[in-house]
């Protein structure tokens, strides 16, 4: 599968049945406009820099995390063409959810490599969350601070989960500079086995896994 960083929390997960586009960015949003096509869109939560689904191509279903009532992070177990996605309530900060609501983590299991990502995750994972997401292979990880967990709790969960591959995402980059999230630069620092990519692309499958995790870094 092919897997492409849009900037922020958007990701293409690109497979030859099904194009996954998740938490899509509105206009307001810095980055270079979402012009993609998908299958299948991922909302972590409901806040206009990860819902504006208006701005994705083609005939595609829209697979909520939270409640659309309640606005209570849902457990989702769902296939569409052969990916099972699942979902694993959590909160957007450290105060059960009194400051920014709830986030839904999505877990996607592709062609047998599980993708997780945590959408605006803003506490600290727990090893019953850990336990309920279950092994990983690729983690998009916010590690910015501010409105998510920050580069030392992003390290913890890291710890924990044990992936193959690590994307950071949700940080500070030429794009939103005025923004009060940090950059990437404290999530590297002492990390092993760091891929730069020139551009914001690369491709995941079984062989590409090693016992070494890697960090990929992408590039926008």
């Amino acid at each position: 599968m092919k897997l492409r960083w849009l900037g922020h929390a958007s990701f293409v997960i690109e497979t030859p049945e099904l194009t996954i586009l998740t938490d899509p960015f509105g206009e307001e949003v810095p980055y270079p406009g979402i012009r993609e096509a998908a299958d299948v869109v991922t909302v972590s939560h409901e806040h206009h820099d990860h819902n504006a689904v208006h701005v994705v191509k083609g005939d595609f279903q829209v697979l909520r995390g939270l409640d659309e009532q309640s606005k209570k992070a849902r457990r989702l177990d769902e296939e569409v063409k052969g990916v099972r996605f699942k979902t694993v309530p959590s909160y957007h900060d450290d105060q059960e959810g009194k400051l920014r609501g709830e986030n839904a983590i999505f877990v996607m299991d592709i062609d047998g490599v599980t993708v997780a990502h945590l959408g605006d995750l803003g506490e600290k994972l727990t090893s019953s969350q850990a336990e309920e997401m279950g092994k990983v292979n690729v983690l998009l990880i916010p590690v910015g601070g501010y409105y998510t967990i920050d580069a030392r709790t992003a390290r913890e969960a890291v710890d924990l989960l044990k992936p193959d591959i690590v994307v950071p995402m949700h940080y500070k980059t030429k794009y939103t500079e005025s923004w009060p999230i940090a950059a990437v630069d404290d999530f590297l620092e002492g990390m092993e086995n760091v891929v730069r990519f020139d551009g914001n692309e690369g491709t995941v499958d079984r062989q590409t896994l090693t016992d070494r995790m890697q960090v990929w870094l992408f590039a926008i």
